[in-house]
């Protein structure tokens, strides 16, 4: 006896995210520094399926910074304009980039999978001493269970 099973559907993406940081520092040291991120921002989809084109977004990161190597990890939540949403988590360090993956999801986006790499393509002076602001380029994919 055959018993179909829901295919997932996996879409490759593409966009371009810009922030606004807030950093507010734990510690400071030339041996040790921690800072807590706060970011938020929008994103733009690059990709010809417009998927997560003007979605915002809203982060709460820890970083760590041991020398001259930094590490972070931490957690996004983005919101599509109909209001359903993909909590998503990331870690990374200066030598590997950051990898980011879906966590939870949803209304549609339910038991959504997915994972991205950023990699910041610009960046302006901060407004204020204890801001960031950029954009960064990101390539990934997603999957939804049927």
């Amino acid at each position: 006896m055959f018993i179909p099973v829901a295919q997932a559907q996996r879409q490759e993406f593409e966009a371009v995210q810009c922030y606004a940081s807030t950093h507010n520092r734990i510690h400071s040291s030339p041996d040790l520094g921690i800072v807590s991120i706060e970011q938020k921002g929008i994103t733009q989809s690059t990709h010809v399926s417009e998927l997560f084109d003007s979605w915002t977004r809203h982060s709460i990161y820890i970083v760590k910074k041991v020398g001259d190597k930094m590490s972070w990890n931490g957690f996004t939540k983005t919101l599509a304009p109909d209001g359903e949403f993909i909590i998503w988590e990331f870690s990374g360090d200066t030598q590997g980039g950051t990898n980011t993956k879906a966590l939870y999801g949803s209304g549609k986006w339910k038991g959504v999978k997915g994972e991205y790499n950023g990699k910041r393509i610009t960046s302006g002076k901060p407004i204020d001493p204890n801001t960031d602001q950029f954009c960064e380029k990101v390539v990934g994919w997603i999957e939804l269970a049927k």
